[in-house]
């Protein structure tokens, strides 16, 4: 009971429900047509005897008209086939894009922390695989699924009638196979989930090396990588093998069974002809409506493994819709008008299993100041940037907003749009200039972006460009110089209407005299924003009013060098 209550997750088949739900008008126009469609086939059984019988007696007028029925139900089942196939894409279009959508919302709203714990191929696999497995499910076997059951009912129903012997034979082993079939499901449904973990760390790995193309390339590296990439590819072929294997020797003893009855279903209609007991009209029904019992509950059969396919799927997203989301709370940060400083206070933070990255740590920034961050690597200085940025959230202490009035506001979600942030690395993405600078502020107009260009030292290169901020660019920037890249990057950050700039090691990749002209710029932005940079660069700490080395987890404030 245990086995077949977690077979049968109520959960995953009431999420499932809630999916479909909006879609509900189109499923069940497609369920109906495949119901008549199924019933028309066993109409068509019964139509088909009279019309042999009656060309057999040479009744060739009413043979006629029979005929004209069989051609109709034949025509009408194409017809019906027809707009099922057209109904079925134009919902899993709907479907698919709807899940998607729902799934990409919510990924922007979890937890930046719980975010971090997958993959992005595993977070791709969720976001394609597994909404397709369910897609399917809900569109495809659940509307077949109700189709043959009717289709197994109304021609069990009607070879009943004709002759109860037949019956029988034909509907030897059907319950037997549907049993077996049940109870194998709780091993296909490990094997699936194992398939989907093994598509997941494939597909992750593919998109890494797709990213990272240029240390393979520079490294040699792509024999090794290709043995890591044969090596996923032969955990999944493992498992798909191992569920095809157990799928094809269970098949075969259903196939058995079916056909055995069929054998002996067609032995005694056989007979019954021989001995005058039955026409030859109603021997060519009993063999369609045999195949229309035994054909559903084969089709019913194989459907298990895609059933297996669809809830598997639909727990992997359901423990994607589970992860813990931002709260937002508009209220919490009502005016973003004039300067801001900020503060942190006695802040203490580790990551999961890790020791303290921060003890205790303080320090303040009035607003308009420009401020240095420095210190060795991993010693958590851009975790203090996502702090600050509510990525995460200190284990102690508290960090805040400050404005000229003294108030403070504490640092939460709502606080972002106080930030405009250059991250390290390249963090462009393919598209226009344009499109790319206009992510934090897509109200700004053209004279926004000229200042914001200029301010960076990028409006000359950009303007050289065939299409100026037009130019379309690729995947993280190709097409530019990585200096180029970092300009776009600090531009695409000025531009936003933030109090309070964010430098995360934001001019490493500029000469020394385009640094000096990016950070004098900087400096003199008016109205004057509040600056943090986090750098090892001496140039940037000419035009700061005060740097901060970060060692053990403790922020120690040096003298000003630059006086307001």
């Amino acid at each position: 009971m245990r086995k077949l209550k977690k077979f049968i997750d109520l959960n995953a088949y009431h999420w499932l429900a809630k999916q479909a739900l909006p879609h509900g008008g189109l499923l069940v126009l497609i369920t109906l047509l495949s119901i008549i469609s199924a019933i028309s086939s066993v109409a068509g059984a019964i139509v088909s005897k009279h019309f042999i019988d009656l060309a057999v007696d040479q009744k060739i007028q009413q043979a006629i008209l029979y005929a004209i029925l069989f051609a109709s139900l034949l025509l009408a089942k194409i017809g019906f086939n027809a707009i099922i196939t057209m109904k079925t894409a134009q919902v899993r279009e709907k479907m698919s894009y709807q899940m998607q959508s729902e799934l990409i919302e919510h990924f922007y709203q979890v937890e930046w922390l719980e975010l971090n714990k997958y993959h992005s191929g595993d977070i791709l696999t969720r976001l394609t695989s597994d909404v397709g497995n369910i897609v399917n499910g809900c569109v495809v076997v659940l509307p077949n699924i109700i189709a043959l059951t009717i289709q197994l009912i109304t021609a069990f129903a009607t070879l009943l009638y004709y002759d109860q012997m037949l019956a029988l034979f034909a509907f030897l082993l059907g319950p037997v196979s549907i049993i077996i079939s049940w109870f194998i499901g709780l091993k296909i449904k490990k094997m699936q989930h194992e398939i989907q973990s093994a598509e997941s760390k494939y597909r992750s790995y593919l998109h890494e090396v797709v990213q990272n193309m240029f240390i393979v390339k520079t490294f040699g590296y792509e024999n090794g990588s290709m043995q890591r990439i044969r090596s996923y590819q032969q955990v999944k072929h493992h498992w798909v093998m191992m569920r095809s294997r157990f799928g094809i020797s269970v098949n075969l003893v259903l196939s058995f069974g079916y056909r055995l009855g069929y054998f002996l279903a067609f032995s005694w209609g056989a007979f019954r002809v021989s001995v005058g007991s039955a026409s030859f009209g109603t021997f060519t029904a009993f063999l369609q409506l045999v195949g229309q019992i035994q054909g559903p509950f084969e089709g019913l059969s194989s459907f298990l493994p895609q059933v297996i396919s669809t809830t598997s799927s639909a727990e992997r997203l359901m423990e994607f819709k589970s992860l813990e989301v931002e709260t937002k709370d508009p209220n919490s940060y009502p005016s973003l008008g004039g300067s801001m400083g900020l503060g942190m206070k006695n802040v203490s933070f580790a990551y999961e299993g890790n020791k303290l990255i921060l003890a205790n740590a303080s320090f303040q920034v009035k607003p308009g100041e420009v401020v240095a961050l420095v210190g060795l690597s991993g010693e958590g200085k851009t975790t203090i940037i996502r702090m600050l940025l509510a990525l995460l959230k200190p284990k102690e202490g508290s960090i805040y907003l400050e404005g000229n009035n003294c108030v403070r506001i504490p640092i939460t979600i709502d606080t972002r749009p106080a930030f405009s942030y250059v991250p390290q690395g390249n963090t462009l993405f393919s598209g226009t200039i344009a499109e790319n600078l206009l992510v934090g502020y897509p109200e700004a107009s053209d004279e926004d972006i000229r200042h914001a260009l200029e301010a960076s030292s990028a409006l000359e290169f950009v303007q050289s460009l065939p299409n100026g901020i037009h130019t379309v660019i690729g995947e993280r920037g190709l097409g530019l110089s990585e200096g180029q890249v970092q300009r776009v990057c600090i531009a695409r950050a000025l531009l936003r209407k933030s109090p309070i700039l964010l430098l995360d090691e934001a001019t490493s990749a500029l000469d020394h005299e385009a640094e000096c002209k990016v950070l004098e710029n900087i400096r003199n932005l008016q109205p004057k924003r509040t600056c943090i940079f986090i750098t090892h660069r001496s140039a940037v700490f000419d035009v700061c009013d005060h740097v901060y080395r970060l060692s053990d987890g403790i922020l120690h404030k040096r003298k000003a060098l630059v006086t307001n």
